[in-house]
């Protein structure tokens, strides 16, 4: 059996770390349980996480990596009368393709926001992303009533993930779709 590269152990720790932070709750999961999932000792998740906080952070991380490169994917699309409407399906099938573990990363509980406050590169790098992805959806700078639109469209997403997580995902599509539009088509008021 050939052994994983610190790397590959790592990216482990952290694909469990997010689906049992998101089935369980931040607060709710314990090392120990990461580690059981993983097959490794909790001595082994803290040779690569100095604390589960780390450990959280590398989660959000990861996650925030995965939406910049989507939105780097679809900022090199070529303008075209459907780019808005092909990017925000992208966005909606991204979302929904990670159902499970998005809403962790897009609108973190109170105790993943406490643990992220110590983290103010993290919380800006999200914001980044946030703003690109806004650009993105616009053509330019979003007016005001835009960026409270796309704010709120964003925070909600998560909510949606959750509360109508029985609802299938081919069901939701369009509604998040429509969502984002009615964002982004928005008048300054």
């Amino acid at each position: 059996m050939q052994r994983l590269s610190r790397d590959d152990v790592r990216a482990e720790f952290v694909a469990i770390a997010a689906d049992l932070f998101a089935e369980q709750g931040f607060a709710a999961t314990s090392l120990d349980d990461i580690a059981a999932s993983a097959g490794y000792s909790k001595a082994a998740v803290l040779y690569h996480f100095g604390s589960k906080d780390d450990l959280l952070v590398a989660v959000l991380d990861s996650h925030i990596d995965q939406v910049s490169d989507l939105i780097a994917k679809l900022e090199t699309e070529p303008d075209s009368p459907t780019r808005v409407d092909d990017a925000i399906g992208a966005i909606a099938s991204f979302a929904l393709q990670r159902r499970p573990t998005l809403p962790l990363a897009l609108s973190p509980a109170h105790d993943v926001a406490a643990a992220m406050a110590g983290h103010p590169d993290l919380l800006d790098r999200f914001a980044q992303v946030r703003e690109r992805m806004g650009r993105m959806l616009v053509g330019g700078e979003p007016t005001l009533a835009q960026s409270v639109r796309l704010v709120i469209a964003f925070s909600g997403l998560p909510a949606a993930l959750i509360e109508l997580r029985d609802i299938p995902a081919e069901h939701l599509h369009g509604p998040i779709c429509d969502v984002l539009r009615d964002a982004v088509h928005t008048k300054e008021t």
